[in-house]
């Protein structure tokens, strides 16, 4: 794939532009002006939404260009499980899912601001956690690992000790699902 326009990741994550390095062209990583705001009680339309409002955000900032929106949330028993603000939080939610199988969605948005077009997506895997016991919890939240990630652990780090299996894409888990990402790329690229 060869772009004709810029490409803006609208992100702070650095694993998302390490998975977006993946696709060898090249990209600009700015931090979207406003942060995910969806209350959504379906994961998929949340996730969509707030990938959707990070693209829109910087739509007067970068005229002619591909801006990609994405957010990522776990889900497990009805509750949606962001970054944990503190240490307790994070705790929290790994004791929520020792043992337990999760959902992790990511939605992704492609925002054609030459055309005003957007285009998006939601990816989803299960991931099956191991029983964690509470000294490992406790070594891992001082690792300080889990205090930027959705739903307290890196699969692409430490946190891959605590996964039985997944049903899926792990980078998904991690935070920008490649294949979903390329398939709202090629309809943009053949519309142009």
């Amino acid at each position: 794939m060869h772009p004709k326009h810029k490409i803006v990741l609208a992100s702070s994550s650095p694993r998302r532009k390490e998975l977006l390095n993946k696709f060898g062209f090249e990209f600009i990583v700015c931090r979207p002006t406003m942060e995910e705001k969806s209350d959504y009680s379906d994961p998929k339309k949340r996730v969509i939404e707030n990938a959707k409002t990070k693209a829109l955000s910087l739509k007067d900032l970068h005229p002619n260009s591909l801006i990609i929106g994405a957010d990522t949330i776990v889900y497990i028993d009805g509750l949606f499980l962001g970054k944990p603000n503190n240490i307790n939080e994070a705790r929290s939610m790994l004791e929520t899912l020792s043992g337990k199988t999760h959902q992790v969605f990511t939605g992704l948005a492609v925002l054609d601001t030459s055309s005003d077009q957007i285009y998006t997506g939601v990816d989803e895997t299960l991931v099956f956690f191991k029983d964690l016991d509470p000294d490992i919890i406790e070594f891992y939240i001082n690792s300080g690992e889990p205090l930027d990630k959705a739903g307290s652990y890196a699969i692409q780090g430490l946190g891959r000790e605590f996964v039985k299996n997944i049903n899926g894409s792990e980078n998904n888990v991690i935070g920008l699902p490649l294949d979903l990402l390329e398939s709202l790329l090629q309809k943009i690229f053949e519309r142009n």
